[in-house]
Parts: structure tokens; C-alpha cells; sequence
């Protein structure tokens, strides 16, 4: 981490699928490699053509956040990889600077999220070359792939600072719900069946983009036992939870696609959630992205389920039966 006399921010002036062109300059026109973004192990910002002017300039000694990403997961993963160093320089810094390949304002949840993680500490979106005249650039302490256990440094901040004043509140089984996302959205058509099973068993069925940040925080530090299908919001429980915690992450796409996600629930939790697989071989995509629910096994899920404390072995999870294949039927031939 090092804060730098004079440095020209360039936000994103194009792009190559997750690429974007976009990087911070010393003084001298020297790209400084330390306020790269990398996903994996790629960089996913690469230096745009050095501007010979700036359109803007911005007094004061502000903080380095990175690209800003839309996105639920992705501005969790990436955009605050590097607040960490907020514990140091909170107050010698005016404030956040970010840039953006989208719209050039928080939305409602990333500006709730960031004042539950660094509180009224002001954020600029720039939108145009700008000279900052001192620019603490820290490290990338998250991310995608290897990075996603965090750094040390990156887990002691969220521990301490992150939604420290919401209470828990809410059941101790919870079932994160995604039945109500869009077609384009993955996962599975007829997942209010996986739903209907799990409050059978006891399960209070929490579908959180219909209940605002705090209240999702408040049910996740709530919840002894939470079962999801794989999926950005359990980003949020991973930032939340702890050890004592028991989660179970049922796949919705290959290993490798939430290999980051479980990373990031172990290292944060201090356990590994109960990985469960039960994708049938050669399921295909039907509807949008998504594919019927009867690509998954009902009887592994119940099965895993039942032997990891999670439901009880006395309750009668088979495989789908008939009548629940032909809801899926009824409510998707039309």
C-alpha cells in the first residue's frame, strides 16, 4: 500500500468481454500495476492509452476502491477488495474513489452495503480522466479464485467493521430461496418444489431480494442451519456468518463455477459448508438459462442433507414424485 504524490485516474474507455481498459498513472505517466483488478489469475483491467490531459481534478488525499461492479456478487468479490486500508487512513482521507463500466452512481444496495462497511465516508464514481492530488492505492485483499479466502488484513476488517450494529433476528433454519429469479438468471425452473420440501422440514423459506440488506444481515447471524442453492447471496452470509454457523451450498452449476463462492464461505466462516452435488449428467438448458429442477436428484440432496444434521433422518424425502413433475409441466407448457 503506498499513497502517491499525484496520480491520473482513467475510468473505463472500452472493453473486451470482461476486460475492461481502464488504470491509475503516477505523475511521471508510469501505469501503477498495484491498482490493477485481477479475477483469477488474469487481469481484467489493462492500461488504456495514457491521456495527455485530465478533464477533472480532485483535491485532497482519497482511497484507491477499484472498479465498481453492478452486480451483486461481483461488487462484493471485487469492488471492496480493497477497503481494507480504510482502518488506516480513515481519517487522512477525504473519501473513495472508484470507476465503473456502468452506470456512474451507486445503486441502492452497494451505497447501503458500503455505509455498513465504512460508514458516512464519502464515495466519488469518476466519470471522466481525473488528477487526484494524493491517492492511497492498497492492495487487492478478495477476489475470484485463489484470493477468494481473502487476505488477513481483509478478513479482520469485515469481522470488525462490517455490519457490526445489526442485531440477529430470525429463525434458526432458513432456506435461501431463488424460485423468484428471472429466466435469465440460472438455476432451475420449478424450484418452489425444492422450496415447498424444505419447509416441510422445518425451513423458513427467505427469498432476500424481497427484504432490504439489513434485514437479509439480520436472518443471516440469526440462522443456525442455512441451505441455499449456490448464488451470490451467500456472499453475504460468508461476510456475516461464523464457525458455529452450519451452511449447506446445493449446486446449481459445475464445481468450478462456485469454487470461489465455497472459498469464500469457508475462510470467513471458519468451516467449510457441506458441498452438495446432486446435477444430473447431460441436464440442458430449457428455459432462458435455466433448466427443470428434476436435474437435480432429490434423493442426494435429502440423503446428504439427513446424514450432515441438516433435516431430520425421520422425514420422508424421496426422489420427485409424479405430481410434482407434472407442476412443473402444468406451469411451463402454456
Amino acid at each position: 500500500m503506498r499513497s502517491y504524490e499525484g496520480a491520473r485516474v482513467v475510468p473505463p474507455c472500452g472493453r473486451d468481454g470482461r476486460i475492461l481498459y481502464t488504470g491509475v498513472f503516477d505523475r511521471e505517466g508510469a501505469l501503477l500495476p498495484m491498482a490493477a483488478t485481477w479475477r483469477r489469475d488474469a487481469l481484467i483491467t489493462l492500461a488504456p492509452d495514457w491521456p495527455e490531459t485530465a478533464g477533472a481534478r480532485l483535491a485532497g488525499q482519497w482511497l484507491w476502491g477499484g472498479v465498481l461492479y453492478h452486480h451483486f456478487g461481483h461488487f462484493q468479490m471485487q469492488s471492496l477488495a480493497r477497503l481494507w486500508a480504510m482502518r488506516r487512513y480513515r481519517d487522512e482521507i477525504a473519501g473513495v474513489v472508484f470507476v465503473t463500466p456502468g452506470q456512474a452512481e451507486l445503486l441502492p444496495f452497494a451505497r447501503d452495503y458500503l455505509r455498513l462497511l465504512i460508514g458516512d465516508v464519502p464515495v466519488r464514481v469518476l466519470t471522466d480522466v481525473t488528477d487526484v492530488e494524493r491517492l492511497v492505492v492498497p492492495g487487492q485483499g478478495f477476489g475470484l479464485g485463489k484470493i477468494a479466502s481473502g487476505t488477513r488484513v481483509f478478513r479482520r476488517f469485515v469481522a470488525a467493521e462490517f455490519a457490526r450494529e445489526i442485531a440477529a433476528e430470525g429463525p434458526q433454519d432458513l432456506f435461501v430461496s431463488r424460485s423468484r429469479q428471472p429466466l435469465d438468471k440460472g438455476g432451475f425452473v420449478g424450484e418452489e418444489l425444492l422450496d415447498a420440501r424444505m419447509a416441510v422440514a422445518g425451513y423458513t423459506v427467505f427469498w432476500p431480494e424481497a427484504h432490504g440488506l439489513q434485514e437479509q444481515i439480520a436472518r443471516y447471524k440469526a440462522a443456525r442451519r442455512i441451505v441455499a442453492l449456490d448464488g451470490s447471496a451467500l456472499h453475504l452470509v460468508a461476510m456475516v456468518a461464523r464457525g458455529e454457523q452450519k451452511a449447506a451450498v446445493i449446486l446449481r452449476r459445475e464445481r468450478v463455477a462456485s469454487r470461489s463462492l465455497r472459498r469464500h464461505m469457508a475462510a470467513f466462516m471458519g468451516a467449510k459448508p457441506l458441498t452438495i452435488n446432486a446435477l444430473r449428467d447431460g441436464s440442458e438448458v430449457s428455459f432462458g438459462k435455466k433448466r427443470a429442477i428434476s436435474a437435480l436428484d432429490f434423493e442426494v440432496i435429502g440423503r446428504l442433507l439427513k446424514r450432515h444434521g441438516f433435516i431430520k433422518r425421520s422425514l420422508d424425502w424421496g426422489p420427485l414424485t409424479q405430481a410434482e413433475l407434472d407442476v412443473i409441466s402444468a406451469d411451463h407448457s402454456a
